[in-house]
């Protein structure tokens, strides 16, 4: 059972794509018909943005040295990310391990009016939630966008975010929106099925479910829902479009993620 309601706004803010390259990353989607734009710079890392009608977006992310990822890399393979983790676990770790793995749809988050309510319920539920840490990037433009992260122990659920400036300073979707495919918006996201069950009853316990039945949760106008197949992905998307291609991208074009156009 719930431990009370939460009083607080929760909707997807985005998901997040690893990519090896950022310029070809961008190319590639453009190539798709997406409009992409430049995001900044986050500490180790440089990003992209595809914005979306709906407020949501994808995040193309890199680190902006090769040697950086063949350090976390390392990191992993020696297990020294794991002991780091079990001694002092921080969410700043569940980032490194995204440079760790291959390119591909690595993560998803869930946009909080509050982030300490968020937490405080999350741990009322029994879920082990990480302290918040403050985040930054500087805009192409110069402008820095600040904002702060909480997350789990376990990584098969989303991590959190609170913009601490406008949110509009980091996600300014209405310039750039109106994307040649037609795409308008995310409509899913779609778990593995072995992974995602926990995870999904998690969902439901923690916040509110629009839906009765078990395999699936939404929030706003997002569906949370497991794949049919234990051979899926652990994360894919589907994206909502009024243009006329539907199916899934051709994944040489999207560093390996898992698009699917409905």
């Amino acid at each position: 059972m719930s431990a009370g309601k939460l009083n607080t706004n929760i909707t997807l803010d985005h998901m997040v794509i690893v990519v090896s390259d950022l310029d070809e990353a961008i190319k590639n989607f453009n190539s798709l018909g997406f409009l992409v734009e430049r995001g900044g710079v986050n500490g180790l890392a440089h990003n992209a943005l595809i914005f979306f009608r709906d407020g949501t977006y994808i995040e193309l992310i890199s680190t902006i040295s090769p040697r950086t990822r063949a350090f976390f890399r390392l990191l992993c393979s020696t297990g020294i990310m794991s002991l780091l983790g079990r001694i002092r676990p921080s969410i700043t770790q569940r980032f490194f391990s995204w440079f760790s793995q291959p390119p591909g749809l690595r993560d998803w988050c869930f946009r909080t009016s509050s982030l300490d309510n968020t937490i405080s319920h999350l741990r009322a539920n029994g879920i082990e939630a990480l302290d918040a840490k403050q985040y930054s990037r500087t805009r192409p433009d110069g402008e820095v966008a600040t904002w702060r992260l909480a997350g789990t122990l376990s990584r098969n659920l989303p991590f959190f975010i609170e913009d601490e400036t406008p949110t509009e300073v980091r996600v300014p979707f209405k310039d750039a929106c109106q994307h040649p495919n037609g795409v308008n918006g995310i409509s899913a996201v779609v778990l593995r099925r072995d992974q995602g069950v926990k995870a999904l009853q998690a969902l439901k316990r923690c916040f509110l479910s629009e839906s009765a039945g078990d395999e699936e949760y939404r929030i706003g106008d997002v569906t949370i829902r497991l794949a049919d197949s234990l051979s899926a992905p652990a994360l894919a998307l589907e994206v909502k479009s009024n243009g006329e291609f539907k199916g899934a991208l051709p994944a040489s074009q999207t560093s390996n993620a898992l698009i699917v156009v409905d």
